[in-house]
């Protein structure tokens, strides 16, 4: 009944409830990462099993399932090696450095056994799917996706960076444990160091593990990377349970548990509540939806626009006519080839400005000297003549500015703007947006959405005031005002990479917004 109440008190914090809502891979992970601790606590029970008890067919078959499931936790995720550290102090702790070489040396097999998935990328990558990520057809481009080296870089980039996720970390971990959770968790520690104390040490050191990682990667959403520092602080709570049950008794153990999972549950709930969450399928609709017939749009929203799109185009059949460009991955040659064969059209008039920029960012890929400045030209020099040479029916687009565009015309229209080279006006096609009021968790990406909404009616508006257009300028700035998602800003918490800010930012234009609009409404 404690583990029981450990484990739906794990469940119920922020950080796991919203994972196992997700949609990446870290829902998957939070399986993976208990049950290769599991297996890896019955290996070395059976290693370590008195010599009367037939154990050396039973530690091979538990070895195995470990290898294994760790095998496939790493193709999972490579935030496994996050157990690393605990699990071999433990292990050397109880069967000692030289009997661990020789029980590794049977678990290679399983383990790489479990890593096989990753054998059907290069076949898979070599069929040149829709989207090829990474393009790990190659040796070195396989090495290169299988190590994460995209997002090396932003591991401790800089003080500052690990400072803001340090504050934050600092503030998400005691709310996770309704912050009298922590008191449980002193209990258990002070329980495990006097009777378990390595399982104490391999506790504490997933916490540190975990935390050192989250507070140094420099992302704006640090939040999976605390799994590992939950799951060890919830080792820690289970056995604070059992301290609460020897000396107060069973009762009392439970009603704590128990009270501690309703205080999660009530804290966390508008944070996880994900039923009124749709902020992604409106935004792709709308940015996409009433665009043109064939329209090639330039975006730098991954989240809102980019990501959101490939599912909805490929799946739901959500305007396939439409070409997202994603503007970050430009940067990268496996992106580009995937661009050449999914839109020759585009790339045939711009051969030659393609062919330049490819081959500087392949050196480059391949350890050649980076030339910074002549790489970024070439990638201007690109998107320009993309850009300027699209085909007639080909309407062109950006959320954003686009480099060595100038002399084209910025309309906006709805989400986007339309790149013109001539000035006369434009009227914006009738569309009724998808969007619905926002009330749920307060974060920078769902601040950021709304803002991008009311700020495209605000662009729009002051085009039809110049225009001569005035009454319909003054509609669109008061639709503007139904984006607001009504933060308060004391509600406003730390976030990762002081998202904080940007919801504070979006806190502020939507007052100035409604500031403005009351001579309007008079």
């Amino acid at each position: 009944m404690l583990a029981l109440l450990a484990g739906l008190f794990v469940a119920s914090t922020m950080t796991w409830w919203q994972q196992a809502n997700g949609f990446e891979v870290y829902s998957l992970h939070c399986v993976a990462m208990p049950l290769v601790v599991l297996m890896g606590l019955r290996w070395i029970d059976a290693a370590t099993s008195a010599p009367a008890r037939p154990t050396a067919l039973a530690g091979r078959c538990e070895g195995f399932a470990f290898a294994l499931v760790t095998g496939l936790s790493f193709t999972n995720h490579l935030t496994t090696v996050l157990l690393a550290p605990g699990l071999i102090t433990f292990t050397l702790a109880r069967i000692g450095p030289r009997r661990l070489v020789r029980h590794l040396l049977t678990l290679v097999p399983a383990f790489l056994l479990g890593l096989l998935p990753y054998a059907w990328l290069p076949f898979r990558s070599a069929m040149h799917p829709a989207l090829d990520w990474g393009a790990p057809r190659t040796w070195h481009a396989f090495i290169h996706h299988v190590t994460g080296a995209d997002y090396q870089s932003w591991l401790f980039p800089d003080a500052a960076s690990v400072a803001v996720q340090v504050r934050y970390t600092a503030w998400r971990v005691p709310a996770d444990f309704a912050w009298l959770g922590l008191a449980v968790v002193t209990l258990g520690l002070v329980l495990l160091a006097q009777r378990q104390k390595w399982i104490a040490v391999l506790a504490a050191l997933s916490v540190i593990a975990g935390g050192l990682f989250a507070a140094g990667y420099r992302v704006p959403d640090s939040d999976p990377y605390l799994l590992t520092v939950v799951f060890g602080l919830g080792i820690l709570f289970a056995a604070g349970l059992l301290r609460i049950h020897e000396h107060f008794g069973s009762r009392a153990a439970v009603a704590c548990g128990l009270a501690l999972v309703m205080a999660n549950g009530v804290l966390h709930w508008r944070d996880c509540d994900e039923h009124g969450n749709h902020l992604s399928e409106s935004f792709v609709t709308d940015l996409i939806g009433p665009l043109p017939r064939h329209a090639v749009l330039f975006t730098d929203h991954w989240g809102q626009g980019t990501s959101a799109a490939w599912y909805f185009q490929r799946v739901e059949g959500l305007r396939p006519d439409v070409t997202v460009v994603q503007l970050d991955l430009i940067r990268v040659s496996w992106y580009l080839d995937q661009f050449a064969r999914n839109e020759p059209a585009l790339v045939k008039p711009a051969v030659s400005e393609f062919a330049r920029y490819r081959g500087l960012l392949v050196n480059a890929e391949h350890g050649l000297p980076y030339r910074g400045r002549e790489i970024e030209a070439a990638r201007r020099a690109l998107l320009d003549a993309i850009v300027r040479r699209a085909p007639g029916d080909r309407p062109v687009f950006s959320t954003s500015s686009l480099p060595d565009c100038a002399g084209l015309a910025r309309v906006p229209y709805h989400l986007a703007f339309w790149l013109r080279s001539d000035t006369t006006y434009v009227p914006e096609s009738s569309w009724a947006y998808v969007f619905r009021e926002w009330r749920g968790r307060i974060d920078a990406d769902a601040a950021t959405t709304c803002w991008l909404y009311a700020q495209s009616r605000v662009d729009r508006a002051h085009y039809e005031w110049t225009r001569g257009h005035q009454a319909s300028a003054k509609s669109m700035l008061a639709s503007a005002a139904r984006f607001d998602p009504h933060i308060r800003a004391p509600d406003v918490g730390p976030l990762p990479l002081a998202g904080d800010r940007t919801v504070l930012r979006t806190v502020a234009f939507f007052r100035d917004l409604h500031r403005a609009l009351e001579p309007v409404a008079r």
